[in-house]
């Protein structure tokens, strides 16, 4: 496979770019949309595309890895470590936010296996975040029956919901990001006496 580095200087580097960017488009207004499809919105040939990326195999994992490691610099831009756990939470959940079409695709993407998921680019990424959660339930922000599997799984999943609204029209962007807020706080905080200093 004839990739470059998501780094490497010159013409290589935006082509790969404008590639992966156009399909992470493409992909997610419509899941079986071509390759072809992609080289055009990319504005490259269908040729050049495929020097980067073989396959729609390749360009799927290529994408991820891309989407893993553009989470993992938000979540660190987050400065999840600083503060007390409900303003970091609070952030957590807005850097997160537009990172949404990207990751909704991803996750409903029938190649990408459990093996992806659990590897060393998403855990990596999400890294911040499960040291958040740990320092929240030391702290008693977070409920102790909530395990990290199911923290996870349910931020996820709440994000997803905003940004189809989003999408779909109903909801603006600051009111998904206040409505998927109040639902996290809803369920997934304890309720009982703690000293997060809101």
């Amino acid at each position: 496979m004839a990739e470059t580095a998501p780094n490497a200087p010159g013409t290589l580097a935006r082509t790969r770019r404008a590639i992966l960017d156009a399909a992470f488009s493409v992909f997610a207004e419509d899941r079986a949309a071509s390759l072809g499809d992609v080289a055009k919105a990319a504005e490259v040939g269908r040729s050049t595309l495929h020097r980067y990326f073989p396959d729609r195999a390749a360009l799927v994992l290529a994408l991820f890895e891309d989407c893993a490691e553009s989470t993992h610099r938000t979540l660190r831009d987050a400065a999840l470590d600083h503060g007390p756990p409900a303003e970091a939470f609070r952030r957590l959940i807005v850097a997160l936010f537009d990172l949404g079409p990207r990751v909704n695709f991803l996750f409903n993407e029938p190649q990408l296996t459990s093996a992806e998921w659990e590897g060393p680019h998403w855990e990596r990424a999400n890294l911040p975040a499960a040291q958040l959660y740990m320092r929240g339930r030391a702290a008693g922000f977070f409920a102790a029956e909530t395990d990290m599997e199911w923290f996870f799984r349910t931020l996820w999943y709440m994000l997803g919901a905003g940004w189809e609204a989003v999408e779909e029209g109903s909801l603006p962007r600051h009111e998904a990001i206040a409505a998927v807020t109040r639902t996290l706080e809803g369920g997934l905080l304890s309720h009982g006496p703690r000293d997060d200093a809101r």
